[in-house]
């Protein structure tokens, strides 16, 4: 089985596919979606060593296992098992295609025949449909985050590389009691201020930053009345 066409195997899965939902107990913890995306190509490599090594085993799932547990250690026994059941998938209903056909005959077999299962199995999902699966993904519920997605200005590590940039930190305004946008403080910011008033989660007119709109903030913007920007 050519290297190439088994690649893909693993590469599928960190190419920012949308999956179909887990299983109610997903076998791969986050620690195993971590090591898939900082060492998919050792994974790879596993996968691939092992497929060499068991596809003649009399007991190709138990093979599988025991190859990929020792090739990588760190990966749970279940995260494991979902990497065995794919690979022995792989061998009973794609050898000959994946050996002899191409690369694409290959992995349309995989996929239609395998590939569901597996990522049900390790719980690999794309819950915010941003094209990148929970593998590298540091926040799946929000689709602004994503590896290499631009800042947003909210203040949130956008592009999952651990730091907060320049361009994803809060902006600062240079009026914040002027909520609609017209360089005034004027009666139409009270009213807006007041559409919110006992706001305590999100509220987008919280002008003295305690995260909830009350007197404070009334009393905050009344002392800016009638000021320009």
């Amino acid at each position: 089985m050519a290297k190439l066409r088994h690649t893909f195997l693993i590469l599928t899965l960190l190419s920012g596919c949308t999956f179909a939902s887990p299983r109610a107990f997903s076998q791969c913890n986050s620690e195993d979606l971590q090591l898939l995306c900082d060492e998919g190509d050792l994974v790879n490599d596993v996968v691939f060593d092992c497929g060499f090594s068991c596809f003649l085993s009399s007991d190709v799932t138990a093979c599988f296992e025991s190859c990929i547990s020792a090739g990588v250690p760190e990966m749970s026994t279940g995260c494991v098992t979902c990497f065995a059941e794919q690979s022995t998938c792989v061998t009973n209903n794609c050898f000959f295609t994946c050996a002899f056909g191409s690369e694409a005959e290959c992995e349309a077999c995989v996929q239609a025949n395998c590939q569901a299962g597996f990522e049900s199995c390790a719980g690999i999902v794309d819950a915010d449909a941003d094209g990148e699966s929970n593998i590298c993904d540091c926040d799946d519920n929000d689709s602004t985050s994503y590896p290499g997605a631009p800042g947003t200005g909210l203040g949130v590590d956008n592009n999952c590389d651990g730091v907060v940039a320049d361009d994803e930190l809060l902006p600062v305004s240079a009026c914040p009691l002027d909520l609609n946008g017209d360089d005034t403080v004027t009666v139409a910011d009270l009213l807006l201020l007041l559409t919110e008033f006992g706001c305590t989660t999100g509220c987008t007119t919280d002008v003295n930053g305690d995260e909830q709109v009350g007197v404070s903030d009334v009393l905050a913007l009344l002392s800016g009345f009638g000021e320009p920007c």
